[in-house]
């Protein structure tokens, strides 16, 4: 059993047990759901969820970072249903556990799924109010998909919960991880949460070469972890760039302008093959969505600190602000 299933091993292995897709819309929701936290519903609409059942995160279109996709992110275990007002209650949640990567729609084409026929597109498969009952096997396969290395129940649990843990201070707008939070494990968490938001924010492609291989993407931060604690979730101070960019940007052979565009240093030109590798890209702006771009201050700190030799043609093109 891989790492994903071992931590519901209990609740799989109960008869009785019920699996459910679950909508959320993430930060900002009116509902009141949080998160891993907690998911509230109107039991006139949906009455089918019990205390001890378990869900699958899904990220409706609407709400993706990623224009026209949505994806799963995330399981746990409706642990307690309580009431609100009326008709409304909310499902505590337990066994809270955040996806290594998400899993996204356009991986899903030639997925059988066993609770409904999707026919040839995804128009109408999920319900429309955001609470879909799978099967047992829907939701194991669901899971399985990208296997993970088996641990120990007692380390899946507490690795899980330190990425939960930032996941909802990145979700409340607090990106600060101090040192003291910094061993191997922890940071690991951290990073993991930094580099799933931008690689999302990026639709899982690098902003330069345009590489889409989810195993060449690198979330890179731009003003590096050691120099900012304030800002090592934020996901405005990282890019997702591929293995050689993400090489060249944090040793200071390439950088980028307040206008996004990519300036390669005088350094980067004495290697004759590394320049060739990156001239290519020399002035192309990052392929961003706008409300998504890095924050200019932080690129103007990787120029001022990283950035290796200017040549005069960045320096003019860095007075002007863009390339002609």
């Amino acid at each position: 059993m891989n790492k994903n299933l071992e931590l519901y091993r209990d609740e799989l292995e109960t008869q009785g047990t019920n699996f459910f897709i679950l909508d959320t819309k993430g930060k900002g929701s009116v509902y009141g759901d949080v998160d891993f936290v907690a998911y509230c519903w109107d039991i006139d609409h949906y009455n089918q969820v019990n205390d001890g059942d378990l869900f699958i995160y899904r990220r409706q279109q609407k709400a993706s970072e990623i224009k026209g996709q949505f994806y799963f992110f995330g399981a746990g275990k409706i642990s307690k249903i309580q009431s609100i007002e009326g008709k409304r209650v909310k499902g505590i949640i337990s066994k809270a556990f955040i996806f290594d990567e998400p899993l996204l729609q356009e991986e899903l084409e030639d997925f059988k799924w066993e609770f409904r026929n999707r026919g040839n597109n995804w128009e109408h498969f999920f319900n429309q109010y955001g609470m879909n009952k799978i099967t047992k096997n829907d939701f194991i396969h669901l899971l399985s998909f990208k296997p993970g290395v088996l641990q120990e129940s007692k380390e899946i649990s507490s690795g899980m919960d330190e990425e939960v843990k930032f996941y909802q201070r990145q979700e409340g707008g607090n990106y600060r991880v101090e040192d003291q939070e910094g061993s191997s494990k922890t940071r690991g968490a951290a990073q993991k949460v930094f580099a799933n938001q931008v690689k999302l924010e990026y639709g899982f492609q690098c902003a330069v070469t345009g590489i889409k291989t989810k195993e060449l993407l690198v979330a890179s931060h731009i003003v590096p972890w050691s120099e900012d604690k304030d800002n090592r979730l934020n996901p405005r101070n990282g890019i997702c760039l591929s293995p050689l960019i993400d090489k060249a940007f944090d040793k200071g052979f390439i950088s980028f302008t307040d206008d996004l565009k990519l300036i390669v240093s005088d350094s980067a030109k004495t290697d004759a093959a590394l320049y060739e590798s990156l001239r290519p890209y020399e002035g192309k702006r990052l392929n961003v969505r706008k409300e998504f771009e890095p924050d200019r201050d932080f690129l103007t700190w990787h120029r001022t600190h990283l950035l290796l030799k200017y040549n005069d043609g960045v320096n003019k093109i860095l007075s002007k602000g863009s390339f002609d």
